[in-house]
């Protein structure tokens, strides 16, 4: 095989099945902090997903969620270990499919005529740029389908609540003439995946002896960005204004901290208060623990953010009488498979709704 499609087959990302939320944190970052390891939530004995499903009694207001200020620096902390685990039928099926979705990005890209990068997801720096160049090049005239030949798992990362983080395999592709005028084209060659739905995300660069991107850096920007937006989503739940409909954010599993939470919106009396609305929403992020693996290599971005809001709270009574009082709150937002969302929160100041189980073998997965 001309050595310009071995590039293309070890260099290529696809990200499908991602959510969109996740872009940010597969860019690098020069401005991570690192900070000491200290315990700053609940241990996750294994997050609030804005899969939004109004329950509206015919409203004839709205309330808007409010924005959110979230300081710019927070500690980073790489305290949450993954462990290596013996591949299964599980792991292997999973990866397969995700393989079959890294081929199909190449078709499509290649056979767009490979000018469109966009269509291969969201991929960067060297790994990227070998994408485009192989690609451009590989085009021999024949119409050809790439696909998978053999695959052998080579290691198998878990978060500590035992959801898959990281796959690194060792893949035979094939190259196959459409019409069979041509002879197939193979090439074997290491791969990384990501994710609970795993996708390619990387490839050794066997030259350089490395991986083309290698580790994913926590980028600090888009974790603030998306903390806002959990945070915002959180408030909104419990905010009204006269008219206004009654608004649930769904999660996704009937977890700990999910039926607290319902308990404290059910406990909220709309009729002698009716309006309440949140304004000066600050939220500084203590800490971000985030994960490595055994040899101290962080290979993905994921992490638990243990959150304090401030805020004020503006309520009026059943007289007419506005109030405004403060708001404190902590919160842990995790960043997994899926958008970010708040998993546990302490109403009473001390005390996590969740009793220190975060259901996370619940939440952090790839709901698409």
């Amino acid at each position: 095989m001309r050595p310009v499609i071995a590039l293309v087959l070890l260099a290529t990302a696809v990200a499908a099945c991602a959510p969109a939320q996740r872009d940010d944190a597969l860019q690098p970052s020069p401005t991570t902090a690192a900070a000491p390891d200290a315990t700053a939530s609940p241990e996750p004995s294994s997050t609030l997903a804005p899969a939004a499903s109004p329950k509206p009694d015919s409203p004839t207001a709205s309330v808007e969620t409010p924005a959110v200020i979230v300081a710019p620096a927070f500690p980073i902390s790489p305290s949450l270990i993954l462990q290596s685990v013996a591949s299964n039928d599980d792991h292997e099926g999973r990866i397969r499919i995700g393989l079959e979705r890294y081929l199909d990005a190449l078709d499509r890209f290649r056979d767009s005529g490979g000018k469109d990068p966009s269509q291969l997801g969201a991929i960067s720096g060297r790994f990227r740029d070998a994408v485009v160049a192989g690609i451009g090049a590989s085009n021999d005239g024949v119409k050809r389908k790439f696909a998978v030949g053999s695959i052998h798992v080579d290691r198998v990362l878990v978060k500590p609540w035992g959801t898959r983080a990281v796959a690194e395999v060792t893949a035979t592709i094939v190259d196959k003439a459409v019409d069979g005028s041509a002879p197939d084209q193979t090439e074997t060659g290491r791969l990384r995946l990501v994710g609970d739905s795993p996708m390619v995300v990387d490839a050794w660069d066997a030259s350089n002896g490395r991986w083309f991107n290698g580790p994913q850096t926590v980028v600090v920007d888009g974790v603030r960005r998306q903390t806002a937006e959990a945070i915002g989503v959180l408030l909104r739940e419990e905010s009204w204004v006269p008219g206004s409909a009654v608004e649930s954010f769904g999660m996704h599993g009937d977890t700990p901290y999910a039926t607290g939470h319902k308990a404290y919106l059910a406990s909220l009396d709309r009729a002698d208060t009716p309006s309440r609305t949140f304004a000066n929403v600050t939220a500084t992020i203590e800490r971000y623990d985030t994960f490595r693996d055994t040899n101290g290599v962080s290979p993905v971005p994921d992490g638990l953010a243990t959150v304090q809001i401030r805020a004020t709270l503006l309520t009026t009574n059943a007289g007419g009488a506005t109030l405004r009082e403060p708001f404190v709150r902590r919160v842990v937002v995790l960043f997994g498979n899926w958008m970010p969302m708040v998993v546990d929160e302490q109403i009473t100041p001390g005390v996590w709704v969740s009793g220190g189980d975060l259901a996370l073998t619940v939440e952090d997965r790839n709901f698409a």
